[in-house]
Protein backbone atom coordinates (compact mmCIF):
# COMPACT_ATOMS: atom_id res chain seq x y z
CA UNK A 1 0.00 0.00 0.00
CA UNK A 2 1.14 3.62 -0.54
CA UNK A 3 0.41 6.58 2.09
CA UNK A 4 -2.85 7.57 0.05
CA UNK A 5 -5.32 4.74 1.12
CA UNK A 6 -8.06 5.57 -1.90
CA UNK A 7 -6.74 6.81 -5.79
CA UNK A 8 -7.73 10.56 -6.41
CA UNK A 9 -11.20 11.44 -7.24
CA UNK A 10 -10.12 11.82 -10.97
CA UNK A 11 -9.16 7.96 -11.08
CA UNK A 12 -12.31 6.54 -8.44
CA UNK A 13 -15.03 6.07 -11.07
CA UNK A 14 -15.32 3.75 -14.42
CA UNK A 15 -17.30 4.50 -16.99
CA UNK A 16 -20.79 3.88 -16.34
CA UNK A 17 -22.71 2.51 -19.44
CA UNK A 18 -26.20 0.40 -19.65
CA UNK A 19 -24.16 -2.62 -20.94
CA UNK A 20 -21.92 -2.82 -17.65
CA UNK A 21 -22.79 -5.70 -15.46
CA UNK A 22 -23.85 -4.96 -11.98
CA UNK A 23 -20.64 -5.54 -9.81
CA UNK A 24 -19.12 -5.06 -6.01
CA UNK A 25 -18.99 -1.39 -5.20
CA UNK A 26 -21.09 -0.10 -7.74
CA UNK A 27 -23.50 2.77 -5.84
CA UNK A 28 -27.18 2.89 -6.71
CA UNK A 29 -30.15 5.22 -6.48
CA UNK A 30 -32.90 4.93 -3.72
CA UNK A 31 -31.01 2.27 -1.63
CA UNK A 32 -30.19 2.76 2.11
CA UNK A 33 -28.95 0.60 5.62
CA UNK A 34 -30.68 0.62 8.41
CA UNK A 35 -29.99 0.46 12.31
CA UNK A 36 -32.34 -2.32 13.92
CA UNK A 37 -32.82 -0.68 17.69
CA UNK A 38 -34.28 -2.75 20.53
CA UNK A 39 -36.88 -1.24 22.11
CA UNK A 40 -36.32 -1.71 25.41
CA UNK A 41 -32.96 0.13 24.99
CA UNK A 42 -34.67 2.86 23.05
CA UNK A 43 -37.01 3.35 25.68
CA UNK A 44 -34.63 3.00 28.72
CA UNK A 45 -32.57 5.63 27.42
CA UNK A 46 -35.02 8.53 26.85
CA UNK A 47 -35.89 8.06 30.46
CA UNK A 48 -32.40 8.16 31.09
CA UNK A 49 -32.36 5.20 32.83
CA UNK A 50 -29.71 1.94 32.19
CA UNK A 51 -30.59 -0.50 29.19
CA UNK A 52 -31.25 -3.74 31.04
CA UNK A 53 -28.64 -6.66 31.10
CA UNK A 54 -31.19 -8.91 29.81
CA UNK A 55 -34.29 -6.88 28.22
CA UNK A 56 -36.79 -9.20 27.35
CA UNK A 57 -37.05 -10.55 23.41
CA UNK A 58 -39.65 -7.40 21.62
CA UNK A 59 -42.97 -8.07 20.40
CA UNK A 60 -42.75 -8.19 16.32
CA UNK A 61 -44.68 -4.98 15.87
CA UNK A 62 -42.18 -2.96 18.77
CA UNK A 63 -39.30 -4.14 16.81
CA UNK A 64 -40.50 -3.19 13.38
CA UNK A 65 -41.31 0.37 14.68
CA UNK A 66 -37.71 0.61 16.16
CA UNK A 67 -35.93 0.76 12.97
CA UNK A 68 -33.98 3.73 11.29
CA UNK A 69 -33.39 3.55 8.00
CA UNK A 70 -30.30 5.32 6.57
CA UNK A 71 -29.28 6.82 3.68
CA UNK A 72 -31.88 7.20 1.43
CA UNK A 73 -30.15 8.37 -1.49
CA UNK A 74 -27.60 5.96 -2.24
CA UNK A 75 -26.07 3.11 -1.00
CA UNK A 76 -23.03 0.85 -2.09
CA UNK A 77 -23.16 -3.16 -3.13
CA UNK A 78 -20.94 -5.21 -0.99
CA UNK A 79 -20.48 -8.81 -1.94
CA UNK A 80 -18.25 -9.77 -4.26
CA UNK A 81 -19.72 -10.96 -7.95
CA UNK A 82 -20.87 -14.47 -7.77
CA UNK A 83 -23.78 -13.49 -5.04
CA UNK A 84 -25.89 -11.60 -7.43
CA UNK A 85 -24.19 -11.98 -11.27
CA UNK A 86 -26.59 -11.80 -13.68
CA UNK A 87 -27.27 -14.97 -15.64
CA UNK A 88 -25.90 -16.90 -12.70
CA UNK A 89 -27.73 -18.85 -10.29
CA UNK A 90 -26.60 -15.61 -7.51
CA UNK A 91 -29.15 -13.52 -9.26
CA UNK A 92 -31.82 -15.38 -8.29
CA UNK A 93 -32.04 -15.31 -4.44
CA UNK A 94 -33.85 -11.91 -3.27
CA UNK A 95 -31.43 -10.69 -1.58
CA UNK A 96 -28.90 -7.49 -1.70
CA UNK A 97 -26.41 -6.34 0.86
CA UNK A 98 -25.57 -2.91 0.95
CA UNK A 99 -24.24 -0.59 3.66
CA UNK A 100 -25.54 3.26 2.97
CA UNK A 101 -23.56 6.27 1.50
CA UNK A 102 -23.77 9.23 4.13
CA UNK A 103 -22.87 13.37 3.26
CA UNK A 104 -19.41 13.55 5.07
CA UNK A 105 -19.82 17.51 5.64
CA UNK A 106 -23.20 16.78 7.56
CA UNK A 107 -22.01 14.10 10.04
CA UNK A 108 -20.55 15.51 13.23
CA UNK A 109 -19.32 11.90 14.93
CA UNK A 110 -16.41 11.09 12.40
CA UNK A 111 -13.32 13.20 11.64
CA UNK A 112 -13.67 14.24 8.29
CA UNK A 113 -9.61 14.01 7.52
CA UNK A 114 -9.55 10.76 8.87
CA UNK A 115 -12.35 9.11 7.03
CA UNK A 116 -11.07 10.47 3.42
CA UNK A 117 -7.39 9.21 4.41
CA UNK A 118 -8.90 5.53 4.85
CA UNK A 119 -8.32 5.76 8.50
CA UNK A 120 -11.60 4.74 10.42
CA UNK A 121 -12.44 1.34 10.11
CA UNK A 122 -15.48 0.76 9.39
CA UNK A 123 -16.20 3.89 6.86
CA UNK A 124 -15.66 3.86 2.93
CA UNK A 125 -14.69 6.74 1.15
CA UNK A 126 -16.43 7.91 -1.68
CA UNK A 127 -16.15 11.07 -3.65
CA UNK A 128 -18.81 12.67 -5.51
CA UNK A 129 -19.35 11.10 -8.88
CA UNK A 130 -21.79 14.14 -9.83
CA UNK A 131 -19.41 16.31 -12.13
CA UNK A 132 -19.08 19.88 -10.28
CA UNK A 133 -20.86 18.52 -7.19
CA UNK A 134 -18.20 19.29 -4.18
CA UNK A 135 -20.08 17.15 -1.49
CA UNK A 136 -18.27 13.54 -0.77
CA UNK A 137 -19.59 10.78 0.66
CA UNK A 138 -19.05 7.79 2.79
CA UNK A 139 -20.04 4.24 3.70
CA UNK A 140 -20.97 2.90 6.87
CA UNK A 141 -20.25 -0.52 7.19
CA UNK A 142 -22.15 -0.25 10.60
CA UNK A 143 -25.74 0.20 9.04
CA UNK A 144 -25.45 -2.43 6.43
CA UNK A 145 -28.32 -3.72 5.44
CA UNK A 146 -30.46 -6.68 3.04
CA UNK A 147 -32.83 -4.90 0.86
CA UNK A 148 -34.44 -6.42 -1.81
CA UNK A 149 -32.80 -7.27 -5.22
CA UNK A 150 -35.54 -4.64 -6.48
CA UNK A 151 -33.65 -1.60 -5.13
CA UNK A 152 -30.05 -2.91 -7.06
CA UNK A 153 -30.94 -2.87 -10.89
CA UNK A 154 -28.84 -0.60 -13.96
CA UNK A 155 -31.46 1.33 -14.17
CA UNK A 156 -30.85 2.80 -10.34
CA UNK A 157 -26.84 2.37 -10.53
CA UNK A 158 -25.70 6.11 -10.22
CA UNK A 159 -21.80 4.54 -10.39
CA UNK A 160 -19.33 2.46 -10.24
CA UNK A 161 -15.62 2.08 -9.27
CA UNK A 162 -12.37 1.64 -11.03
CA UNK A 163 -10.18 -0.80 -10.85
CA UNK A 164 -8.30 0.52 -8.39
CA UNK A 165 -11.00 2.21 -5.95
CA UNK A 166 -12.57 -1.40 -6.40
CA UNK A 167 -8.82 -2.50 -4.99
CA UNK A 168 -9.33 -0.08 -2.08
CA UNK A 169 -12.74 -1.41 -1.44
CA UNK A 170 -11.46 -5.05 -1.19
CA UNK A 171 -8.88 -3.62 1.42
CA UNK A 172 -11.49 -1.51 3.62
CA UNK A 173 -14.14 -5.04 3.64
CA UNK A 174 -11.02 -7.40 4.75
CA UNK A 175 -10.11 -4.61 7.29
CA UNK A 176 -13.01 -4.29 8.52
CA UNK A 177 -14.38 -7.87 8.43
CA UNK A 178 -11.66 -9.97 8.65
CA UNK A 179 -9.15 -7.51 10.79
CA UNK A 180 -6.46 -8.17 7.88
CA UNK A 181 -5.13 -5.62 5.61
CA UNK A 182 -5.33 -7.14 2.09
CA UNK A 183 -2.58 -8.17 0.11
CA UNK A 184 -2.76 -5.78 -3.41
CA UNK A 185 -0.45 -7.91 -5.25
CA UNK A 186 -2.15 -11.47 -4.82
CA UNK A 187 -5.39 -10.07 -4.76
CA UNK A 188 -4.83 -8.69 -7.95
CA UNK A 189 -3.16 -11.61 -9.72
CA UNK A 190 -6.06 -13.78 -8.31
CA UNK A 191 -9.08 -11.48 -7.88
CA UNK A 192 -7.55 -8.77 -10.57
CA UNK A 193 -9.74 -10.46 -13.82
CA UNK A 194 -13.14 -10.55 -12.23
CA UNK A 195 -13.39 -6.46 -12.65
CA UNK A 196 -15.52 -5.32 -15.46
CA UNK A 197 -12.43 -3.17 -17.11
CA UNK A 198 -9.79 -6.03 -16.88
CA UNK A 199 -8.66 -5.36 -20.46
CA UNK A 200 -5.00 -4.89 -18.58
CA UNK A 201 -3.42 -5.98 -15.86
CA UNK A 202 -5.13 -4.47 -11.95
CA UNK A 203 -2.32 -2.28 -10.76
CA UNK A 204 -2.26 -1.90 -7.26
CA UNK A 205 -0.75 1.52 -6.98
CA UNK A 206 -2.80 5.04 -6.78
Amino acid sequence: MTDRFYPKPARYFAELTAQRPIFQGDIFRGAFGAWWRHPVAVKATLAGRSVPEDPAYPALSDLTSNVLVRGQGYAMLLPQPCEYAEGEKGATHPFRLVAPLLPLARQANVDHALVRAGEVGHTVWVPNWKPGSPQDYYVDLRLAASIDSTFVRRRTRAAALSRVAWLSLADRLSRYFVGVPLDAGAFSLVQGHRHPDATAALAPSR
